[in-house]
């Protein structure tokens, strides 16, 4: 070897330790020091930057930094509920260490556990016993005044953020960042304010909330608003159960309370009978939907005087790290103890254990005061069905307003963040990002005060049109009218139509009236579902796994509507319709006329009124439509929802049939506190009079491969006709009950479900095949039809997958008696 060789050599072999040098490693477990028990998406980075990880779920975690980004020799362990940790590490090793937590709530090892009775349990009885005085809720009335902050921060976000598209161009934005005593970075990206007067009353059971005030400053996208909403709640502890995120905890008060946790009396300071005693609690199980805590309770009248609680990611539930939540009591009139402070936080993640931490701080502050107890209230405060009244002028007031009812002083984050906010909202740029984030959560781009779109019709495939292009248009809030617009042209390059809709709608007295009207001419499918994916969505190009040729067809309809809404959650509609239905190439309307001949007839119409009445408890998204995709969503209210439609059709109104149809429907979704909850839909109806198939009952039926609740996914479509029935489906949620308790399973914090649907219909023997034939592979339904199965939800937070089995007429040709389906939705 060369000289020259021998020194190359020699200075690579020097220069490879030096190169490993250059880096940093620590791995290592996360336990808790009180139980010894391994603590999984505690967030541990390096301190002063935001380069870290989460420990999965085996509590390990591994982090790697280059030197040159260390700003100080040591790891920051942090997590709500848990105190904060500072660990040393050394430079230019690979370390593996073992670090151990400390719960704030508790610390086991303090706890000395003596033979008897629990001393927390005899202080418990006597809470318990009088909950029925110290309830607020069970005071004959009260009112009371409320000034809420809601703060949400984007934290844990690192320079990969700041390069991101969306943000980039906006440096200014950063100048408003603040880190935590714990070396968290955040930003303020969303205030929002308001001022409530609340009444409550007991008999009969009352309760009104005048929302005088509100303003909202920042970004207040539509997921992040989602979070907002969720965030205005005051949990009260005396009831057996609370409801945070449309999860059910049991409170540490509850009539059972031996039942969910374990006790512990840590403290009791004071003199005689004026003493305060602690009580420690924490889940009797892991995995529970259950809180672990603190509270002060007074001894002269056994009432809560402060309650801290909190959950974290193992209790399963989604994009939640952690949740905190404080409040405070004091005596009001005598001896009357009642909410003055509430204060929650929470740590919110998109993806869990992930070593992108970036996630959001939401934070509320309320306070409390000017209550008066049991005094008389006008009856006219409890006036109307609705909860929650907004004033006219609640979001225009003006900062002199603020300043005065503004209970908590802005901090120099809110400062910054109001700042920030009237340089962003101005900026062109941001503007544009705006508009495009819309148009990914709508399909529809604004422009003005006309929205472009639907970008995800704009092009589909069906065996009717072949290819088919669609372009729509309709007006926006920046529409400066009491009228709204909508239109779309479409056209299929099959059969060469031209397929458009023209609708009109004009709101009279602040959205209590509307008079609408429409004109359609496009393809519609029968027995397809209202909840299915839209015809023309690009999506409906690849995921149908069959189709009955004759359950397509061309259809005209006009209405010409008149909505009332007479409060939230109750509206009526009385409609004028007329509707033509067209059969497509190679299909026949078959006619046998009153001389025996058959007639295959170009055409069926049918026009007349129909009636809805529609109720939704406290529903304000409600409108007159029968089936309405937007207000099905899944929601837990007090009452059933309800829907009665009264159908008729007229020689005397232009009608080419003679018939009348009535339908009633009920919906509702219930909790049963640890059980999950069980939600269900029942349908019935009648056609009276002899009428073509189009226009007789037809069961919803699925031929897509994701699933749609509403329909039965293993039926064909066009498979069954009736002119009476009854429907109904049924799903038990488990939520985690079961799962939670499989090893390795519990890790993916998956739910399961199980349902049964079933359909029962009848067909008179006049619409039985004899004077309006039927098309092939359509038939009455001998037996009730029926749909069983199970499923898993949640799965990577968002999928849903369902076992379907078919119990009826499963030994038809081209049916399945088995299937898996997915769907997908976003719940906590």
């Amino acid at each position: 070897m060369s000289l020259k060789k021998l020194y190359i050599f020699l200075l690579l072999v020097s220069i490879i330790p030096l190169a490993y040098s250059q880096t940093t490693t620590v791995e290592g477990f996360i336990k808790d020091k009180g139980t010894n028990e391994i603590v999984p998406f505690i967030h541990v980075f390096y301190k002063g930057t935001q380069i870290g990880t989460a420990s999965d779920t085996a509590g390990y975690f591994k982090i790697t930094i280059s030197n040159d980004k260390i700003k100080e020799d040591s790891l920051v362990i942090s997590s709500l509920g848990y105190n904060s940790l500072k660990v040393p590490f050394k430079r230019n090793q690979k370390q593996t260490i073992t670090i151990e937590i400390t719960a704030q709530f508790y610390q086991l090892q303090e706890f000395v556990v003596k033979p008897g009775e629990n001393p927390a349990w005899a202080i418990l009885r006597k809470v318990i016993a009088n909950k029925e005085f110290n309830n607020p809720d069970n005071k004959t009335n009260y009112k009371c005044d409320e000034y809420s902050k809601i703060r949400f921060d984007l934290n844990h976000f690192t320079d990969k953020i700041k390069k991101n598209i969306v943000v980039r161009p906006f440096d200014f934005i950063w100048k408003n960042t603040d880190t935590t005593e714990d070396g968290i970075t955040y930003l303020p990206v969303l205030l929002v304010e308001k001022v409530i007067q609340h009444y409550h009353q007991k008999s009969p059971k009352e309760q009104k909330d005048y929302v005088n005030g509100i303003k909202t400053v920042g970004f207040p996208g539509p997921n992040i608003v989602k979070f907002v909403d969720d965030l205005y709640f005051t949990p009260n502890f005396y009831d057996n159960y609370v409801t945070i995120l449309d999860k059910s905890f049991p409170s540490p008060l509850n009539d059972n309370y031996k039942f969910n946790y374990k006790f512990y009396l840590t403290d009791s300071s004071g003199i005689g009978n004026t003493k305060t005693y602690k009580i420690t609690f924490i889940p009797k199980q892991k995995r529970e939907l259950a809180f672990t805590g603190e509270m002060y309770i007074d001894s002269t009248n056994y009432a809560l005087k402060d309650i801290t609680v909190r959950f974290d990611i193992m209790a399963n539930v989604n994009f939640v790290r952690s949740f905190w939540i404080n409040q405070k009591y004091d005596r009001v009139q005598g001896n009357h103890s009642m909410l003055t402070e509430s204060n929650v936080i929470g740590d919110f993640t998109v993806i869990e254990n992930s070593s992108d931490l970036t996630g959001f701080f939401g934070r509320k502050n309320a306070k409390f005061s000017n209550y008066t107890i049991d005094s008389v209230l006008p009856k006219k405060i409890f006036k109307g069905a609705d909860i929650v009244v907004e004033s006219d002028s609640s979001k225009t007031k003006t900062e002199e307003y603020w300043q005065e009812h503004r209970a908590i002083e802005f901090s120099k984050e809110d400062k910054g963040l109001v700042k920030m906010s009237d340089s962003l909202v101005k900026d062109p740029r941001f503007i544009l990002r705006k508009k495009i984030a819309a148009a990914i959560g709508s399909g529809y781009y604004p422009v003005g005060a006309i929205d472009i779109g639907d970008f995800y019709s704009f092009y589909s495939y069906n065996n009717i049109e072949n290819s088919r292009f669609k372009l729509g248009l309709r007006t926006n809030e920046n529409f400066k009218s009491p009228v709204s617009l909508s239109t779309y042209l479409a056209y299929g390059t099959l059969d060469q139509k031209w397929k458009y809709k023209l609708s009109s709608e004009i709101t009279i007295g602040e959205t209590k009236h509307k008079i609408g009207a429409s004109y359609r001419y496009d393809i519609d499918q029968l027995s397809r579902s209202f909840n299915n994916i839209e015809l023309d969505h690009i999506l409906s190009s690849f995921v149908q796994i069959g189709s009955s040729p004759a359950s397509k067809n061309y259809v005209k309809d006009f209405n010409l509507y008149y909505e009332n809404i007479w409060s939230s959650g109750f509206v009526t509609r009385l409609n004028y319709f007329y509707n033509n239905i067209t059969p497509v190439k190679d299909v026949l309307f078959n006619y046998i006329n009153p001389n025996g001949i058959l007639e295959n007839p170009s055409d069926f119409s049918a026009s007349g009124l129909d009636l809805t009445l529609k109720f939704s408890h406290l529903n304000k998204k409600i409108n007159g439509n029968f089936y309405n995709k937007r207000d099905h969503k899944n929601a837990f209210r007090k009452y059933p929802d309800v829907t009665f439609q009264w159908k008729i059709a007229d020689k005397n109104l232009g009608s080419q049939l003679d018939f009348q149809k009535m339908r009633l429907s009920f919906k509702q979704q219930i909790r049963l506190q640890k059980l999950g909850y069980i939600k269900y839909y029942i349908e019935t109806g009648k056609t009276f009079n002899t009428v073509p198939y189009p226009y007789l009952d037809l069961p919803y039926a699925n031929q897509l491969v994701v699933m749609d609740e509403y329909a039965f996914n293993l039926m064909n479509f066009l498979e069954y006709a009736s002119d009476e029935y009854i429907s109904a489906h049924i799903e038990h949620h488990i939520e985690g009950l079961l799962l939670d308790r499989i090893p390795l399973i519990n890790k993916l914090k998956w739910r399961n479900f199980i349902f049964a649907k079933g359909y029962y219909g009848n067909l008179s023997s006049k619409n039985n095949n004899k004077i309006y034939l039927f098309p092939k592979d359509l038939n009455k339904l001998n037996d009730p039809y029926y749909e069983v199965g199970f499923g898993i939800e949640n799965i990577f937070k968002i999928a849903r997958v369902d076992f379907i089995w078919r119990l009826t007429d499963i030994n038809k040709p081209d049916v399945y008696y088995f299937i898996v389906k997915p769907s997908f939705k976003f719940a906590f």
